[in-house]
């Protein structure tokens, strides 16, 4: 159960950050990093005009495109604990 909250805790983190992007208004694009143990994992894009998201993964060099916040989310997540189980 512990574990699980644990993966719910971090899911909102993502989803605060996510969500910070979409409500901002200095820019029409939007990026954050995504660190785990000091290193970036990835990096995120959000385009406010079109709606679109875009994660670049580092580890594997390559990049998908969302239009769901919480379809982003997920690949964060997974993204941040398969890094975190190589290191």
């Amino acid at each position: 159960m512990v574990l699980e909250e644990s993966r719910m805790s971090d899911l909102n983190q993502i989803l605060n950050r996510l969500r910070a992007m979409i409500d901002s208004n200095d820019n029409q694009y939007q990026s954050r990093r995504f660190e785990a143990f000091g290193i970036e994992a990835l990096r995120v894009e959000y385009d406010q005009l079109t709606g679109i998201w875009t994660i670049h993964e580092h580890r594997e060099v390559r990049q998908f495109q969302f239009d769901n916040i919480d379809l982003v989310a997920i690949e964060i997540y997974d993204v941040l604990h398969d890094f975190k189980l190589i290191f």
